[in-house]
């Protein structure tokens, strides 16, 4: 696959687009405008198909590099969600279950022959955590959970029923791992004073079996501490990395609960902890596509990122950086590790073949909500989408250097995605680092705006309460003010007047005559004396002053130290904290002029 075929889609609240890759960036037609408020865009995985579920029907679409062609019109309105099987065979539709007059509830879980538009089969799913039904990769067969079992069905033959069952009372949730012979990871929770376990099953061990009580588990792995577990097979279906965490945690030491990591292979010949040696919970992990490494990032922030072999030896240690995100290429030859949520948004482009010479580039995708290699492994999709954020929505595509090639902003983006290519080799990465293409018109209008905001002056930051100091609110607006221009003394209104013995007559007073009026002159025209620095622990009102303002610059100064040390721990601060932290030097300063 060349460059020429990447192509990524979008939905937006008033639009839906299909665009093309590097280096034209051109829209692909196919699309209406019957797509405003669209709920759902869904390419398969296999890249073939594009499903859209709107207000009134699910439309399927035929996709191929240069054009997008409508194929069918299902009669699902409002789907909540949608999603296809590995090849692109079957569409899967899941609506809001209703409950009928008779106590019975909808078959609101639907497969369809995505080539035909038929439906195939009708279930009643009132969950929609796990309400899909997960596929074989050569889709032969597929797997489903009920309250009580899981059932495996072959998808040419729905109507025939179960082919094989696994009765699993107290079930939570499972996995299908990928590969030529699958197995099934399930997981059962704490109950009654029981560990929490994974039991990992052959696929065919499944079939033919209808009571479901008779299976043994080819591997199985107990937690004491798990109320709920995240599960990742690697590429192969071989190993399986268990993250398991609990709401609470009993040491008090996190208000989010506890995290543990451990690895368990599908024959059962293999099982152990992961052993993390920063205290403080996981932030993601991920396989290699080459199925025999994967990367955690764990600890309190800064987190530390590890590399570990499939027998979870420790291959290279990354180092600590505010980071929560991992994504490795197709060709597993690239990862970037990534800061999200509440951090800057900073992403680190390595070189698992250089990790010694550390991280490569550096890319800024601040408020990002999505971040994706291309099937060519040699560029990333980043969006900000709504309802995170919701201004300043769109695409942006960077180069694996770090180069930003092209942006397109959409207003109330909602999705964003690479068209997939899952189950097609990916090409193989270039021996040596490629080169950027040349940017988009859109990606070098924003490089010179940025160009620009960073060369102009800013000057010295002024705190607010030194902005207004000797200056009127005109001047302040205009901003013309001399700082260095001597200020005039305050004259308060009449006292010219009054100096030339001219002075306002309050009606009904007294005229000042004599020698009383004398000695008021004398008194009026005699020096007042200027206290200096010196004098100032002669009065003790002032001396009290003074050490107020102490008080309240060393106050500043650790408001200050506690700023910059939740910086350092990567925390993202607002813009007038981090103006806070720039008037350290003008504190100091003015501190040591009053010791």
């Amino acid at each position: 696959m060349d460059g020429a075929a990447l192509q990524w889609a979008f939905r937006a609240q008033k639009r839906l687009g299909v665009q093309a890759g590097v280096p034209d960036f051109e829209g692909v037609g196919g699309f209406d405008g019957a797509h405003v408020g669209a709920r759902m865009l869904q390419y398969s995985p296999n890249g073939e198909r594009l499903a859209v579920a709107l207000e009134g029907s699910t439309r399927i679409y035929d996709v191929s590099d240069t054009s997008v062609q409508l194929r069918h019109e299902i009669p699902v309105p409002k789907a909540s969600e949608i999603t296809f099987s590995p090849r692109g065979t079957y569409l899967m539709t899941w609506e809001r279950p209703v409950k009928s007059d008779d106590g019975t509830w909808s078959k609101n879980l639907r497969v369809w022959d995505a080539s035909t538009g038929t439906l195939l089969g009708a279930f009643e799913r009132r969950q929609i955590d796990g309400w899909a039904f997960q596929f074989t990769d050569k889709e032969d067969y597929c797997v489903r959970q009920t309250a009580r079992e899981l059932q495996v069905f072959q998808p040419t033959a729905f109507a025939q029923g179960a082919v094989g069952r696994l009765q699993a009372e107290n079930m939570q949730s499972f996995d299908l791992g990928p590969g030529g012979q699958p197995s099934l990871a399930v997981f059962f929770p704490e109950k009654q004073g029981m560990p929490a376990f994974v039991r990992v099953y052959a696929l065919t061990s499944l079939l033919g079996v209808q009571d479901g009580t008779s299976v043994t588990p080819a591997a199985q792995k107990s937690f004491f501490k798990a109320d709920k577990v995240t599960m990742k097979w690697n590429k192969a279906g071989s190993s399986l990395l268990l993250m398991t965490s609990t709401d609470h945690d009993q040491t008090g030491k996190s208000y989010y609960g506890e995290t543990n990591l451990y690895m368990l292979s599908a024959r059962g010949d293999f099982d152990c902890r992961v052993g993390l040696d920063k205290e403080g919970p996981i932030h993601d992990f991920a396989w290699n596509p080459n199925s025999r490494e994967f990367i955690v990032i764990y600890g309190y922030m800064p987190a530390k990122a590890v590399v570990f072999s499939y027998r979870v030896n420790v291959i290279a240690e990354l180092g600590t950086q505010p980071r929560n995100f991992i994504a490795y290429n197709p060709q597993g030859r690239l990862f970037c590790l990534g800061g999200f949520g509440n951090l800057t948004g900073t992403v680190d482009v390595w070189d698992r073949e250089r990790l010694q010479d550390g991280k490569l580039f550096t890319i800024d995708a601040s408020n990002s909500t999505v971040l994706e290699w291309s099937p060519d492994g040699q560029f990333l999709l980043s969006g900000t989408l709504s309802p995170r954020l919701r201004v300043e929505n769109g695409v942006r595509i960077w180069h694996c250097t770090g180069a930003l090639v092209h942006v397109d902003m959409v207003d109330e983006m909602y999705q964003a995605q690479w068209r997939p290519r899952h189950l097609i080799e990916p090409p193989a990465f270039p021996a040596t680092m490629p080169t950027a293409p040349t940017p988009s018109a859109a990606a070098a209008a924003l490089a010179a705006k940025k160009q620009v905001a960073a060369t102009k002056p800013v000057g010295a930051y002024r705190p607010p309460s030194a902005r207004m100091a000797g200056t009127s609110t005109s001047d302040y607006l205009r901003r013309d003010v001399d700082d260095k221009a001597p200020k005039q003394a305050y004259v308060p209104p009449g006292a010219a007047a009054r100096a030339g013995g001219k002075g306002r007559k309050i009606p009904g007073a007294p005229e000042k005559t004599g020698a009383k009026n004398a000695k008021g002159k004398a008194a009026a025209a005699a020096p007042k004396p200027v206290m200096g620095a010196a004098d100032v622990g002669a009065n003790s009102s002032e001396a009290g002053a003074v050490e107020k303002k102490l008080r309240n610059l060393t106050k500043k100064l650790k408001a200050i130290e506690q700023l910059k040390e939740r910086r350092d721990r990567g925390e993202t601060l607002e813009q007038t904290q981090l103006q806070k932290i720039d008037t350290e030097a003008d504190i100091r300063k003015e501190l040591a002029s009053l010791q």
